[in-house]
């Protein structure tokens, strides 16, 4: 954080004052001083030579990339394209040089230059596709997509020029026709292919910025050209919707030729920023790779009509669920790729060479952020074969093809071209350490202590971690140093290691009782940090090297209360892909979380020596010395604890923040909101304070991420103060941070509240809950006091105000255990799901959650005549709504009388778990659209000459008729609804089968 001199301060509770009056205050001067004392934490630096962290336990993908043209590069190529009669590769730079060389002499130096575009466009921006026509050798026309700046409603085009017939071929710039048009913005799309067709087919991104999403609403209008793939005809001139003349005409066959109101060139719609897109060579089939906004990547196999979704989701993630739906039904992608593995997705080309006869007939595409390489195959309406082939360093921006089907890679950052080859050096180490006293990191394993050259280091913030505390240490191959680029990145050496032991007291208080659970390495290969884990052993001597997918220890952790309360805990040691959730391993300086300028600008004991950290790590040249000189001046840049109550409040509650939250909530950090919890961005720069959230609302009134002045109705301290799904921070933790929500609930009420009609109507609100809580506390009637604590629970804002009373306002003991029963047994899941943390464990709901054992659900033997009342008499499960059995329930699905008799106990769980597998076509769902935009889903029951009757999901009949219907889409899906058994028991699911399995 950029070290404030002064903070603004104010605290509400309750009422809305008229006038607000600010308060300021000196920041304690936290950034770095020269110390006291002139002596060096670590006098000198000691080499590491005991280091046995080299390459990766995993094992090798099969090809690698080689640089192809070797004696070629180019300034941040964006397209690339053939003509027919050429055998050359026409390059695109982003800044409007196109330059064109003969691809089938790898050694070739020489490049051509094809156009100057920007000489003919002063206001060019960039070039984003190239294409030429499929007739180019009578014709000589090529079609290129520009950009002019960014918010011009014309600012991107795609123009139409001839070439000469030199050699090598030439631009005319003069012969420049605009042929059509769009907002230029972020997303631009830009993508030109001819099909198979012979029409020119055009991606077109939202027209917006990488955040917020989709800020004109794109995505499911078709009354623009945005967020679409468009099809035109260039070989036939036609005229547009005001009857002007234009270089192109409309095919017949366009599925929206005939929607009022859309616009006609649409051939599918719902895209973000369709980032390239190929024909296959032989059915023709089109894909598109397009680029992801928060959480997923999306590959699309791409239909006539099609709508893909953006920005109602993004791939299964909602995004704005309450926009109304374009004029089809939203198609699934055919492949999605979660931030984990992949940020910016490329589409690229079926590999047709014989060169590398394992890919021949294969989609070949990447990724440019991760730079990792996919290989899939479709066939039967389904992908048969996906794979990842390569874990390249490119920047991949674009593919290129040859007439043969070689396949090339193009790097944006490197400039040049590349192919894939079989791997020929793997980065698997077979001998990679599988014990902790294996890796060189330590002198005595089971002492802790830690090998010459390894050096600790402490952070102002750590974040919050179940009681858990960690000790960190870096280590650096001999004679490095991390170098600050000119952006301020710190590029760690080859084969560095960030390491932190984790340990828990059995026995919170007690610090004799801290036993060491895991220690965590991140391991810098040279291109990505690498994340691995070691569980210690009972004996505390060492730890074992965990498998990839992660491991869960169970133990029992007591408190020093009396009575001593015990229960059992279990700590999740993640997966090697959990690990790159956080610790990104494909943007470097956003990889490591902790070692900043930020984080160490403090003190550190060495020994008996206590020095500054950053100047010690810069006398042994860990750090270069402007890191330790930055530090001390006035734009410095630290946390502080945000336990230290002696620390400005909001500074405590952005380090929170910035420690606990900000590796997701960050630009790229996939994230599902918007919101970036930084702490260097100013309060604007959240876009969390007074924000709508877009990822639920809790039941909260009027809720926002963060409103101001009202800790109760923001959704932030919500999520921070529950148990169950929803609950954030999202990873490394599971129990609420007591001390954290408190501080967050104090920052939030400092603000000063907004004074519109709403936060009048909310403050008369929450002084009435603040009148029922005092007189529930003073009066003894129980009855009375029930009544009283439940009017405030029957809002989640009511609720979140009382659990947040238990620190802040006197009451006994019993008070609060009435509290807790009330909100437990109230039915309202949004409130139970705040105090169910204070209930005894054998009290709070196992429930099965999403992924269960079904081998264990189904040796549970169950009771069949409980199953039936969950069958008849459950809210939430209401199975009699869809379902009959011996004349009692409706018929909306299949009638289960005699179900017991056709399925096993294992096919009826299959058939509960997934609904849609095998489903019989008289209950596929209808997706009925009608003319003035409703939608409407059930099971048809009847179709006739006035129109079709169908049930929903509520069982209740609707007939609509022919002339209201504008869209019919039968989907191969149940209506009967997913995870059906997640929130069950295993008891409750086991009765279930039971019931089920009786009715023979």
């Amino acid at each position: 954080m950029i070290a404030p001199e002064t903070e603004h301060r104010f605290r509400s509770w309750l009422a809305v004052p008229l006038i607000c009056l600010p308060l300021f205050f000196q920041v304690l001067p936290l950034q770095a001083q020269e110390p006291k004392n002139s002596s060096f934490g670590i006098q000198e630096q000691v080499s590491w030579t005991t280091s046995r962290i080299k390459g990766t336990p995993e094992p090798s993908l099969p090809y690698e990339t080689e640089r192809a043209f070797p004696n070629l590069k180019f300034n941040q190529p964006l397209a690339i394209a053939t003509a027919s009669g050429q055998k050359r590769f026409f390059v695109a730079e982003r800044k409007g040089k196109i330059y064109s060389f003969p691809y089938e002499d790898q050694k070739t130096s020489q490049t051509d230059l094809f156009f100057d575009l920007k000489e003919r466009v002063k206001d060019l921006n960039e070039i984003y596709g190239i294409t030429f026509h499929p007739q180019f050798e009578k014709n000589r026309f090529v079609y290129i997509c520009y950009v002019l700046k960014a918010g011009l409603q014309e600012g991107t085009r795609v123009s139409r020029f001839k070439v000469s017939e030199t050699d090598p071929p030439r631009c005319d710039p003069n012969s420049e026709e605009i042929l059509i048009n769009w907002l230029s913005g972020g997303h631009n799309g830009g993508c030109l292919r001819f099909g198979p067709d012979g029409y020119l087919y055009i991606s077109t991104g939202d027209g917006g910025p990488a955040s917020p999403p989709d800020i004109h609403n794109s995505g499911q209008d078709v009354s623009n050209l945005l967020s679409c793939v468009l099809r035109i005809d260039v070989n036939r001139v036609g005229k547009d919707r005001f009857g002007k003349d234009r270089l192109y005409s409309i095919p017949s066959d366009n599925p929206f030729v005939n929607e009022p109101g859309a616009r006609p060139e649409i051939w599918a719609f719902g895209f973000r920023n369709p980032w390239k897109m190929c024909f296959h060579p032989e059915n023709g089939d089109l894909w598109v790779g397009d680029v992801g906004w928060e959480l997923w990547e999306l590959v699309y196999r791409v239909e006539k009509g099609g709508n893909y979704g953006w920005s109602i989701r993004e791939g299964r993630q909602p995004v704005k669920p309450g926009m109304k739906i374009g004029p089809t039904p939203i198609l699934p992608p055919t492949v999605e790729h979660s931030h984990r593995e992949a940020r910016s997705i490329t589409g690229g080309y079926f590999y047709g060479s014989s060169r590398l006869k394992g890919l021949q007939d294969t989609y070949v595409y990447g990724d440019y952020s991760t730079g990792k390489l996919w290989g899939l195959r479709y066939g039967d309406q389904r992908v048969n074969w996906h794979q990842e082939l390569a874990n390249s360093t490119l920047k991949v921006t674009a593919f290129a093809i040859d007439d043969t089907g070689e396949v090339y890679i193009v790097d944006i950052q490197g400039g040049g071209f590349h192919r894939l080859i079989p791997i020929t050096k793997s980065e698997h180490n077979p001998d990679f350490p599988t014990q902790l006293s294996q890796t060189g990191l330590f002198q005595s394993t089971a002492a802790h202590e830690i090998a010459p050259g390894v050096i600790p280091y402490s952070i102002n913030a750590p974040a919050w971690a179940d009681h858990a505390t960690g000790e960190r240490f870096v280590a650096l191959p001999p004679e490095t140093t991390i170098a600050i680029s000119k952006k301020g990145i710190w590029n760690f050496p080859k084969d560095s290691v960030l390491m932190k032991t984790i340990s828990l007291e059995t026995e919170l208080g007690n610090p004799q009782s801290s036993r060491r659970l895991e220690t965590q390495l991140l391991h810098f290969n040279g291109a990505r940090w690498m994340g691995y884990s070691y569980r210690w052993n009972e004996e505390q001597t060492d730890a074992t090297l965990v498998a990839p997918e992660g491991e869960t220890l169970k133990f029992e952790v007591s408190t020093q209360t009396k009575p001593v309360k015990k229960h059992q805990t279990e700590w999740h040691i993640p997966s090697r892909t959990e690990c790159a959730v956080c610790h990104t391993p494909y943007q470097n300086h956003l990889s490591v979380l902790s070692f900043d300028e930020a984080q160490l600008n403090r003190s550190q004991k060495y020994g008996d020596v206590v020095d500054h950290q950053l100047r010690t790590l810069a006398h042994i040249k860990v750090l270069p010395e402007s890191v330790w000189t930055d530090s001390k001046g006035t734009k410095s840049h630290y946390l502080v604890d945000p336990y230290e109550s002696s620390a400005a409040l909001t500074l405590r509650a952005r380090s929170y923040l910035h420690a606990n939250c900000r590796h997701c909530h960050r630009s790229n950090g996939g994230g599902g909101s918007t919101i970036e919890l930084g702490a260097s961005l100013k309060p604007d720069g959240m876009k969390a304070i007074g924000v709508t959230p877009t990822q639920g609302k809790f039941g909260i009134q009027d809720a926002q991420v963060i409103s101001p002045g009202d800790p109760y109705r923001s959704v932030l301290l919500y999520r921070m103060s529950k148990l169950g799904k929803g609950r954030m921070p999202y990873s490394g933790s599971s129990l609420v941070d007591e001390r954290g929500t408190r501080l967050i609930s104090d920052w939030i009420a400092s603000f000063p509240p907004s004074s519109d009609y709403r936060s009048g109507i909310v403050s008369r609100l929450r002084n009435r809950h603040s009148n029922l809580l005092h007189e529930s506390i003073q009066i003894a009637d129980q009855d009375f006091v029930n009544e009283k604590l439940q009017e405030i629970l029957g809002s989640t804002s009511g609720a979140l105000y009382l659990l947040d009373s238990f620190e802040r306002i006197a009451m006994s003991d019993e008070m609060k255990d009435q509290i807790v029963l009330l909100a437990a047994q109230g039915g309202n899941p949004l409130v139970r799901d705040l105090f169910e943390r204070f209930l005894p464990e054998d009290q709070r709901i196992k429930r099965l959650g999403v992924k269960f054992d079904q081998s264990a659900l189904l040796s549970v033997e169950g009771d069949s005549r409980e199953g039936k009342k969950l069958f008849f008499e459950m809210a939430g499960l209401q199975c009699r709504n869809c379902h009959r059995v011996h004349q009692h329930g409706k018929a909306l699905g299949p009638d289960l009388t005699q179900i017991g008799k056709r399925l096993s106990r294992a096919e009826l769980l299959e058939n509960v778990i997934q609904p849609s597998k095998k489903i019989d076509e008289k209950y596929f769902t209808y997706v009925i659209e009608t003319r003035s935009g409703k939608l409407y889903t059930g099971v048809l029951i009847k179709k006739d000459k006035s129109g079709l009757t169908i049930k929903d999901a509520k069982n209740e009949t609707l007939k609509i008729s022919h002339d209201e219907i504008e869209n019919v889409v039968i989907q191969k899906k149940s209506i009967m609804p997913d995870q059906l058994l997640r929130d069950l028991t295993i008891e409750q699911a086991s009765h279930l089968l039971a019931y089920l399995e009786s009715l023979k």
